[in-house]
């Protein structure tokens, strides 16, 4: 078997991600008690947004539900370490499990597994064409390093290429100008599959819609605690014992600095009277679709300003700057220990557009025009960001690519980003979830029919 990789090493929007999964009846629910099955699962996820997910693909996120436990099981098999679950409503009971320390340990434990197992890994593998003969996907031609290669496939061809966020002429395509305009969080989602796939006569699904854009803080200068931890087997299951069975409060300053440095502002701050001016210091909108707004300004970037009684407002519960859903909350102290970077005070509008080079006139407009006074504080930068784009190739309950007609593309799959078969994600650890699972189930099929190892010419 052979994995090709377009990047130097293998990782992509997943090692990028908070990291949780969610499941149903899992055995990390059964510890604390939790009664769960793959069918309320079913009902919650359609829960998050009915209108647009009805009718998606309701045959995929069932299988999913019924196969999520048993993807959670075989990645703890394979030495990823879990902490939870945690409730995130609608849910009725808590089904997100947290990767320990982060998602970088995906990465490791399934190249380890995937090493182990006689996978051959080539990077710096670039496919641009699929190879069909008789009608059926047999191989794949690709530039590594540069060079022209040709691999066959007796198994057959599986994508799991992601979505296509990266990409902006297929994200001017298909998305609003405001998602289209957003700056991708993985640059590297360029959809190639979505392109070899309908080169090869395949359906492309649901390939306008998507939830966000949303506001982000860029990274931190300076790597958080656990960005720093190595994701050396043994230390993951000590930091999966520790994090199962201490007090909640003796977690909340790790969760804190996660939170602070992965985490978007909540728009329930713009509700309350703060504002967004762009890299101008203009106001631009109404702040009714924050994210939206920003991203048709220049570099998609812009400020929080907001005075002393709005940071009163957020330095207390019950109002948050960030959250997690059933982790912790974030308030302003959290960022002025952790991102004080992120926050800049100001006497005045004069103050302000001293210290970030603002035209005076254009800040003292964009502050008159709302109800703040006294002394400014500001949040930012903030980006208009688009984490994950929904579109996708159609597949059937075996994630095989199918065409318009429903009939097969013949030895051709498609997993995770660009395997979604029309099925629209929300929420935290779904999109993760359905990675997960849909290559496992794709991978164990084929390793069950074949007999002749991939071979390269």
């Amino acid at each position: 078997m052979i994995l090709l990789e377009r990047r130097p090493a293998v990782g992509g929007t997943t090692a990028l991600s908070i990291g949780s999964l969610t499941a149903a009846d899992t055995s990390y629910q059964r510890r604390r008690g939790i009664r769960d099955n793959a069918d309320d699962l079913v009902e919650d996820m359609w829960k998050f947004d009915e209108t647009l997910l009805t009718g998606d693909a309701p045959s995929l996120r069932r299988l999913y539900a019924r196969e999520s436990s048993a993807t959670l099981d075989w990645l703890i098999r394979h030495g990823v370490a879990f902490a939870g679950p945690f409730p995130e409503p609608p849910h009725r009971v808590p089904r997100m499990h947290n990767v320990i320390p982060n998602s970088r340990s995906y990465i490791a434990r399934l190249h380890e597994a995937a090493v182990k197992g006689g996978v051959l890994i080539v990077t710096r593998a670039e496919v641009d064409r699929l190879v069909v003969e008789d009608g059926t996907v047999v191989g794949v031609h690709a530039a590594v390093d540069g060079e022209d290669a040709e691999f066959r496939a007796e198994r057959g061809v599986v994508l799991a290429s992601g979505d296509f966020s990266g990409n902006s002429d297929m994200r001017a395509e298909h998305l609003s100008n405001s998602a289209a305009a957003a700056v991708p969080v993985n640059p590297d989602a360029q959809g190639f599959g979505h392109r070899l796939a309908a080169d090869a006569g395949a359906e492309l699904k649901n390939m306008d819609l998507l939830f966000g854009p949303q506001l982000r803080f860029p990274a931190s200068p300076k790597p958080g605690l656990l960005d720093r931890l190595p994701t050396w087997r043994w230390l993951c299951r000590l930091e999966a014992l520790v994090a199962n069975n201490v007090p909640p409060a003796l977690l909340r300053p790790v969760v804190k600095s996660l939170l602070v440095s992965h985490m978007s502002p909540t728009d329930t701050m713009f509700r309350r009277g703060a504002i967004l001016v762009n890299a101008k210091g203009e106001r631009f909108g109404k702040e009714e679709s924050p994210a939206a707004e920003l991203a048709l300004q220049p570099d998609g970037r812009g400020f929080l300003v907001f005075d002393g009684r709005i940071a009163a407002e957020f330095d207390t519960p019950p109002q948050h700057i960030s959250t997690a859903p059933g982790i912790a909350f974030a308030y302003l102290k959290d960022y002025r220990k952790g991102r004080p970077d992120l926050i800049t005070r100001a006497a005045s509008p004069k103050d302000l557009a001293a210290k970030f080079g603002f035209d005076p006139a254009t800040i003292a407009a964009a502050v008159d025009s709302s109800d703040l006074s006294g002394e400014l504080i500001v949040l930012g930068p903030v980006y208009s960001m688009l984490t994950v784009t929904e579109g996708s190739i159609a597949v059937d309950e075996e994630l095989r690519v199918l065409r318009a007609d429903g009939s097969t593309v013949r030895g051709l799959f498609a997993v995770g980003g660009v395997g979604q078969g029309g099925m629209l994600l929300k929420g935290h650890g779904h999109h993760i979830g359905w990675a997960m699972t849909s290559g496992r189930l794709a991978g164990t099929a084929l390793a069950r029919t074949a007999s002749v190892p991939a071979t390269n010419k």
